[in-house]
């Protein structure tokens, strides 16, 4: 049965509160997740990143769910964007450096990068320093920041009805690089009532790394 371990990170700006979603065999390597955002209240524990994780663990994964700074349990303050990257990067490198996940990764096992809209603009930047193998959206907030997905595989889940970001912004922002987005029906920015077809959706795209 999966376990959930809490520990803190000694970030840039304080100690961050970092949860690693364990499988009972680590199979398919590592995930990290960047939640949404702070000021207006995301966390780790966000419904949609939890609904990630769930079935990044089931599909073999190490699932590594940082409170960024002022978030949480974390310190620091919130800042918009930079700080955070700093964060998120600092949470990647950390999570090699523990003996037992370092021990639990398969000698093939791939990187990935998760995130739900704030938080998709800080794994995105995140990737432009440390390339994952693959990246998994959800709710990608194009209109909210400046940003384009890395020459890496990457997966757009967005709701048909996303009142916070539009679906028609998301779909110009995918045409401009040519990636497909996988609109799940009647579905709000945080996917309420939504969040099992999501999550199959999410294990679909992670069976094709």
């Amino acid at each position: 049965m999966p376990l959930t371990h809490t520990i803190q990170i000694d970030g840039p700006a304080g100690l961050l509160e970092t949860s690693l979603d364990i499988p009972d065999v680590c199979t398919s390597g590592i995930a990290f997740l960047a939640h949404p955002l702070t000021s207006a209240g995301g966390t780790k524990d966000h419904k949609v990143i939890r609904t990630f994780s769930k079935s990044l663990v089931s599909s073999g994964y190490i699932v590594v769910r940082p409170n960024l700074r002022g978030a949480g349990a974390s310190e620091g303050s919130y800042e918009g964007g930079a700080g955070e990257v700093l964060d998120f990067l600092r949470v990647i490198e950390a999570s090699f450096e523990i003996r037992g996940i370092a021990e639990m990764l398969p000698a093939n096992g791939r990187v990935i990068f998760g995130g739900f809209s704030f938080g998709t603009y800080i794994a995105c930047l995140a990737s432009e320093v440390r390339r994952p193998a693959a990246l998994i959206f959800a709710g990608t907030a194009v209109n909210k920041y400046n940003f384009m997905a890395p020459a890496v595989r990457t997966f757009l889940i967005h709701g048909q009805h996303d009142e916070i970001v539009p679906l028609s912004d998301v779909l110009a922002w995918a045409n401009l690089q040519e990636l497909p987005v996988t609109v799940i029906p009647a579905a709000n920015h945080s996917f309420s009532g939504k969040l099992a077809m999501l999550e199959r959706v999410c294990s679909s795209a992670v069976a094709f790394l």
